[in-house]
């Protein structure tokens, strides 16, 4: 189990263009849990760590995916979102070659939301499509506030 980070700790997601930020807009895609991989939290890097920086220019940068920025979000702020049945969570997941990464989790009644897999408690995929969507908005809006381009 990962341990649980203070509400008062801020946290970055790194975002890349073009695929999570257009026009200086922060894009839901940049909150999607890959489905290729079966995500189960979306990564950010503690900034209460000294390393933070050098942490997100470690991470790959593909032709597809240039380094935009980050996105700074306070825990408490994520933690307190409301969106009925709609848990997150933020908690350390150290890496070998990250020590300041983290994972934003999410659950929808007590059932931990995975990239790829249908939530018991959804009807069908596009009824879980505007679920994510509502949720992807809600951490959209956290960001969108602290946008730091690189």
């Amino acid at each position: 189990m990962s341990g649980i980070i203070n509400n008062q700790e801020n946290v970055a997601r790194v975002l890349f263009s073009p695929r999570m930020i257009v026009d200086g807009k922060i894009q839901p895609e940049a909150f999607r849990l890959r489905d290729s991989i079966n995500e189960d939290y979306l990564s950010v890097m503690r900034m209460a760590f000294p390393t933070w920086k050098e942490d997100v220019g470690r991470i790959p940068q593909r032709k597809n995916r240039k380094l935009y920025g980050y996105a700074e979000m306070n825990v408490g702020e994520i933690r307190g979102i409301r969106l009925k049945g709609v848990r997150y969570d933020v908690r350390e997941c150290p890496q070998s070659s990250f020590s300041s990464h983290a994972g934003i989790f999410i659950s929808v009644h007590g059932e931990k939301l995975i990239g790829g897999n249908l939530l018991k408690g959804v009807q069908n995929a596009m009824e879980q499509d505007y679920l994510v969507l509502a949720i992807q908005r809600e951490l959209v809006d956290i960001a969108q506030k602290k946008l730091r381009p690189l």
